[in-house]
């Protein structure tokens, strides 16, 4: 592990809860169950292989996720160990997302599985001295416009009480951007900021919409060098990209090369995620490291997307204020070290 990737002050968007479950708490859960696996066997279910063909199959690893956090406790406990394994990367601020719709099987409300993650989260922040809010997802399917209208009301009546934002995640090639309008449009309403999962499975046009919406930020958003025009776009708007490279390449997103260095040169605005920890085998530092040996991006560049990432995360102004003095100070720090040497 490269030492200074480690002690750069990191901040994430783009994470997943459920897709960033310990294996060793999820053997625990599942023998509670009756179902007696080995950690291995565990970890071969919750683990994308090295030939997964697309964003669809990757998606069958949150099965399990999804059938053992279904009571509060565990929401929490898991919310409360993402947490933690974050602290330990010397993340100092984390947005963490999921879908509260996905945890309602054994008779739990919104509020209930939302409190809990709430919960875990700020016995978190006590504990090990990191930031972080909760962003909640909508989800792509075909009958579930009233599980998202929840979704969007609860995440109205928790705004800035540990929720700061939406989200829309699930298979996008499936269930095109362009049919969930309407919850954008009240979620807008309702001054609620949002980012939008589009440019990972589908095309240049899903950004686009999106950004018609109102998202200020894409999840990957990596298909846009499909269109100059729309990177054009992008950069004259703002719009921010959370780039998650490693899970980019296992779900076949990109071919050939990633475009992370093409969109950076751009002047785009774009930010490094690992989006599932457990899923794809990978943290932020891996996910940095991986940048150094892909790319010919620097420190400096890490530096700078991090300041991006603050910038837009949805927390509050003080807050992101204090993120990126904390991001200066280290750059400060490094570069006075280096001329000592």
């Amino acid at each position: 592990m490269d030492e200074k990737i480690y002690e750069m002050p990191k901040v994430i968007l783009h994470l997943h809860l459920d897709g960033s479950l310990r294996p060793e708490t999820v053997r625990n859960w599942l023998k509670e169950e009756g179902k007696d696996l080995s950690l291995e066997e565990v970890k071969k279910e919750l683990m994308v292989s090295k030939d997964c063909k697309n964003l669809n199959e990757y998606l069958t690893k949150f099965s399990i996720p999804e059938k053992v956090l279904q009571t509060s406790e565990r929401i929490e406990t898991a919310t409360y160990e993402l947490y933690e394994d974050l602290a330990k990367q010397n993340v100092m601020y984390a947005e963490v997302r999921f879908a509260p719709s996905k945890h309602l099987n054994k008779g739990l409300s919104y509020d209930e599985v939302v409190e809990a993650a709430i919960q875990g989260m700020e016995n978190a922040k006590k504990d090990f001295n990191i930031d972080g809010n909760l962003i909640l997802s909508c989800m792509r399917g075909k009958d579930n416009k009233s599980q998202n209208l929840e979704t969007v009301k609860v995440a109205k009546k928790y705004l800035n009480k540990g929720v700061c934002g939406l989200d829309l995640a699930g298979a996008e090639a499936l269930f095109n951007t362009e049919n969930f309008e309407d919850i954008f449009k009240i979620a807008k309403g309702n001054n609620i900021p949002f980012t939008i999962h589009a440019g990972e499975a589908a095309g240049a046009d899903s950004i686009k919409k999106a950004i018609d919406f109102g998202a200020k930020r894409i999840g990957h958003g990596i298909r846009c060098v499909e269109s100059k025009e729309l990177m054009q776009k992008i950069r004259i708007d703002g719009i921010v990209l959370e780039i998650c490279p490693i899970s980019n390449i296992q779900t076949q997103a990109v071919e050939g090369k990633h475009p992370l260095e093409t969109l950076y040169r751009n002047r785009i605005l774009t930010t490094i995620n690992p989006d599932n920890n457990t899923v794809s085998n990978t943290n932020i530092n891996k996910e940095y490291n991986w940048v150094m040996e892909n790319t010919d991006l620097q420190y400096i560049d890490l530096m700078q997307m991090n300041i991006n990432a603050s910038r837009a995360s949805f927390s509050t102004p003080q807050k992101k204020a204090e993120l990126i003095q904390k991001i200066l100070d280290y750059k400060n720090k490094e570069e006075k070290e280096e001329k000592t040497i």
